[in-house]
């Protein structure tokens, strides 16, 4: 026998057995790969929020006066923040007073503040007096919520537990 005759490749059985083992693989890979984007998503957010803070708290001491971080609206987090430096001390955010602001919140994500607005001494400690929470959460019951704490000396962190 000639072995010009073989034609050489895959069975059709052996093609089929291929494509179930990767729809198999597949159904297992793709749940898990669905929660580690939505905690990348908290994570990448929590982590955002928690710059943004420092960074008051850095702008504050650096010009020795206080900074303030509010909602973009209102008292509404998800909407994004905004930090800003109060020059006409009139209470009021204007366009030229504002140094930083973020919006980067991704749809899905929920945030949770604990005050209305978070100001920065020029000491670095904390406006009010009393310690600020921040809850980000997903939709989905798997991922697990995050917290950013702000404390009285103006300290910011993150934890998996309520501040």
């Amino acid at each position: 026998m000639s072995y010009r005759n073989r034609s050489s490749g895959f069975t059709l059985i052996e093609m089929m057995i291929v494509v179930v083992l990767i729809g198999i693989v597949a159904a297992y890979a793709v749940p898990s790969f669905t929660q580690l984007v939505e905690r990348n998503r908290v994570s990448s957010t929590v982590n955002s929020m928690l710059g943004i803070l420092n960074y008051a708290r850095s702008e504050a001491i650096k010009a020795g006066q206080t900074i303030d971080v509010t909602p973009l609206t209102g008292t509404d987090w998800d909407t994004g923040v905004v930090v800003w430096l109060d020059a006409n001390n009139d209470n009021n955010r204007d366009a030229s007073e504002e140094l930083r602001r973020f919006t980067d919140i991704p749809n899905g994500l929920a945030v949770a503040g604990g005050a209305n607005a978070i100001g920065f001494r020029g000491n670095g400690f904390l406006i009010p007096d009393t310690a600020a929470e921040f809850q980000f959460s997903v939709t989905s019951p798997n991922t697990p919520v995050r917290f950013v704490c702000t404390g009285f000396s103006g300290r910011v962190r993150t934890a998996e537990v309520a501040c």
